[in-house]
């Protein structure tokens, strides 16, 4: 099955996501109705994650309902990496980003712990990962919408529980003033705002991403597959990454795509598509042929251990 044929409120690859806007409408894409539940009905947030991004989500919403020009702002994504099987550590995961109907313009709030005396939680690493993560998503529209009605900004900022998840009032009022003039970053009382254009964006997917990428897309039907001048565009390499102190270093647990269940151990990546992860269990005869034929590919899998890579091809 493709990934393109129905849409989930509750996934995180923002790959997937920019496509959907396109082919199904921003409208169909609105994740509203998840902040409509209680923090137990939301398995995949913390209940203060869940009730952060709540606070953020009614503080833009507020916003664009008082907009004297009718326009329209639809959240999208409230946690993403950029695109499936991509982001490894913590650090790697963006937060909410809200889309305008137009689909060039995007806002992104970063969500962050109270900064402690420590260093594990500051603000030069909040300001660098919000700047990373506009950078990645602009370097994404770019690459995605690279054919018509190209992205013009990314609106980034971020906040935290020092100010009980407030934004900062120029994060959001200042949005009328960049039709005139972009500065990439702007002071303001609280939590800095940073504009990334498509003039000044650095460059910061990998080639590893645009693979996984170009896999997603395979089956989008109405998908154009971006020139090597596009491509070269958003090609960065891994020192667009922040320095980050060791808190944001540690590894993600992965769900493996046969068990559907968290796993802290290392598990094998598919080296075909390099988007989904197995377990062991997929050795052992219990894989699921369903999976390998929506995949439309033989499962190939890597096992990356200390004395090497180990690959299996499975067929179905």
């Amino acid at each position: 099955m493709s990934p393109m044929t129905m849409i989930n409120t509750s996934g995180t690859c923002a790959t997937t996501r920019l496509v959907q806007c396109r082919g199904f409408g921003t409208y169909m894409n609105d994740i509203s109705r998840k902040f409509d539940n209680d923090p137990e009905d939301v398995p995949d947030l913390t209940k203060a994650d869940f009730l952060a991004r709540k606070k953020v989500f009614h503080q833009v919403m507020d916003w664009a309902e008082s907009r004297p020009n009718g326009e329209e702002w639809i959240p999208i994504l409230y946690a993403y990496e950029i695109v499936r099987a991509s982001a490894k550590r913590e650090a790697y995961w963006g937060h909410m980003v809200f889309i305008d109907t137009t689909t060039t313009r995007f806002l992104l709030v970063m969500v962050f712990p109270s900064t402690c005396d420590c260093g594990n939680y500051s603000h030069h690493d909040y300001d660098a990962l919000t700047q990373y993560h506009a950078h990645r998503l602009m370097s994404l529209a770019n690459y995605i919408y690279h054919y018509d009605n190209k992205p013009n900004w990314v609106r980034a900022t971020y906040t935290t529980t020092d100010h009980d998840f407030k934004l900062d009032p120029a994060f959001l009022d200042g949005v009328g003033s960049l039709r005139t003039k972009i500065e990439q970053e702007e002071k303001t009382e609280v939590y800095p705002v940073y504009n990334i254009t498509a003039d000044n964006f650095t460059p910061s997917l990998l080639e590893s991403d645009l693979e996984k990428i170009n896999n997603i897309t395979l089956h989008s039907g109405w998908w154009k597959r971006p020139s090597e001048e596009v491509k070269q565009k958003v090609l960065g390499d891994k020192s667009a990454r922040p320095e980050l102190s060791a808190t944001w270093k540690q590894r993600n647990p992965r769900l493996c795509s046969h068990c559907n269940v968290l796993k802290d151990k290392s598990l094998m990546l598919c080296s075909k598509c390099k988007l989904v992860y197995y377990c062991v269990n997929l050795l052992r005869g219990r894989c699921t042929k369903k999976y390998a034929r929506r995949l439309r590919h033989p499962v190939s899998v890597e096992l990356r251990s200390n004395v090497g890579i180990l690959s299996y091809k499975l067929y179905f």
